[in-house]
Order: C-alpha cells, then sequence, then structure tokens
C-alpha cells in the first residue's frame, strides 16, 4: 500500500528513506519486499535505541533523522503532518507496553 505522500509499507518509508536505510543496513539498495522492510526496521531500530531516548527514536521515524523538535504543517505536496502528535500518541502506547 502507498500513502498519500508515496511512503510505503506499514513502516511508512518514503522511497528515498527505505534507499537510504537500505544502504545503511545491507550496504545496498535491496529490493523492496516485506522481508526486506521488516529487516532493515528492525536493524535500524536497534541502533537507534543504543544511540536516542524512546521520543527521539519517534521524533526521527516521523519527521528525518535530522529532526530534533517537533513540527507541524502541510508539507509540499500538501499532505498535512504533526510529529509532535505523532511522539505524544507513540509514547502512550509505549508507556502502556512497559508497564
Amino acid at each position: 500500500m502507498v500513502g498519500r505522500d508515496s511512503e510505503i509499507s506499514c513502516y511508512q518509508f518514503l522511497p528515498s528513506t527505505y534507499k537510504a536505510y537500505s544502504i545503511q543496513v545491507l550496504g545496498y539498495v535491496a529490493d523492496f519486499t516485506p522481508t526486506n522492510a521488516e529487516y532493515i526496521a528492525t536493524v535500524k531500530m536497534e541502533k537507534m535505541l543504543k544511540k536516542y531516548k524512546p521520543e527521539q527514536i519517534l521524533l526521527k521515524w516521523n519527521a528525518g533523522e535530522g529532526a530534533r523538535v517537533c513540527s507541524s504543517g502541510i508539507n509540499p505536496n500538501g499532505v498535512p503532518f504533526d510529529s509532535c502528535a505523532y511522539v505524544e500518541k507513540a509514547m502512550n502506547y509505549y508507556k502502556q507496553l512497559i508497564k
């Protein structure tokens, strides 16, 4: 399934992000398959867990690796975004899981 901003898979990779993460994890751009996406996301997340707090990981996953603060608005493709709400909602799920 492809989203309104061309994001793919349940991880909502933008095609350029999938390619970059694939190179970081595998050393080459792997064909997009559910198995490859799962592996790449898992390895990427494991690396992020060693370096960042949960809130930072969620922000970077949603808004890009360079994101340091949350933001909201409408992107150049006309798709609304709100990384602040994303982080807050995801942190609520996270807090339920660690109880």
